[in-house]
């Protein structure tokens, strides 16, 4: 992420009532570009670097999802959600006095949501749903010299880095793929886009929304159970991905889209009990014009 994603380089425009963002917009924007870029679906608990490792976002997501049982072959409903936290830390002369300073943002995230399955064709599902993320974002600027008070870009940053702020996300989202099997074997294609919008409620930002769109498509293959653990079956999926992102988020992270490989490990739960039926664990790398990450995760299926 590059450092004029954060703040604008040049205080007098700043000060300019021309200038079309402020601060606060540019804060906005930041907060809420970490927050979809650690949607589950996307990535999951990681590390990251943007452009250096002067910018820097470590995340730990925790995801769930539960199909529910349908007495019709076309539906089925589905509840999905998250609980997560991430840290981002950036580090620049911001101030323009030669000095390095460091933004550190820390975001918690709760996410509910659901929506529907349906099987349009032979081998070929369609999903589509929502979802209401709770996000609250903490942060602290962390100054070589001690901000000014009469200084009105000092005053600007101490009030918009040093604060806590909460914020409102609408997710729309909707997906297709087509899953045959193949002498047991389960290669897929999947492409879905997600829409998120963030009203904002501050006076002192200018807008009123960030919104952020991201599309990815997906091909990969799980295998049959290849051995079994404790006489629990393990299936492998190998996968990979292109992520296209537009909106808010494309200019916040200075970058049209990243890709995705890897692999997720599926145990199968069944014979344990009867409300997990599968636990997977999943590791990735991420690469970006400007990204380069690497992705771990676990998740339950009900």
């Amino acid at each position: 992420m590059k450092k004029y994603t954060l703040l604008p380089l040049l205080s007098t425009l700043i000060l300019s009532q021309a200038q079309a963002e402020t601060i606060e917009d540019v804060y906005v924007k930041a907060a809420n570009t970490i927050l979809f870029f650690t949607s589950e679906n996307i990535i999951s608990s990681g590390s990251y670097e943007f452009g250096s490792d002067d910018s820097t976002l470590d995340t730990t997501f925790f995801p769930v999802t539960h199909h529910f049982e349908s007495d019709s072959d076309f539906y089925n409903f589905y509840v999905n959600g998250s609980i997560g936290y991430s840290k981002f830390r950036e580090e620049g002369d911001y101030r323009g006095n030669n000095s390095i300073d460091k933004i550190k943002m820390k975001t918690y995230a709760l996410k509910l949501g659901g929506g529907v399955r349906m099987n349009i064709l032979e081998d070929t599902d369609m999903m589509i749903g929502g979802s209401y993320i709770y996000s609250k974002v903490n942060s602290d600027y962390v100054a070589t010299q001690p901000l000014n008070s009469s200084n009105i870009l000092d005053r600007e940053l101490d009030y918009v880095f040093n604060s806590d702020n909460d914020f409102n996300t609408y997710e729309f989202f909707t997906s297709i793929g087509y899953h045959p099997t193949v002498n047991e074997y389960k290669p897929y294609v999947r492409a879905d886009i997600r829409y998120f919008d963030t009203k904002i409620d501050d006076p002192h930002a200018t807008i009123s929304d960030v919104i952020s769109t991201i599309s990815k498509l997906k091909v990969g293959v799980v295998t049959p159970p290849v051995t079994s653990i404790e006489g629990l079956p393990l299936k492998l999926e190998f996968y990979a991905s292109e992520v296209f992102i537009s909106g808010d988020m494309r200019e916040a992270l200075d970058s049209n889209n990243f890709y995705v490989l890897g692999t997720t490990f599926h145990l199968g739960t069944n014979t344990l009990n009867d409300w997990v039926s599968e636990v997977s664990f999943d590791i990735n790398i991420v690469r970006g014009d400007n990204l380069d990450g690497f992705n771990w995760g676990f998740g339950f299926s009900f």
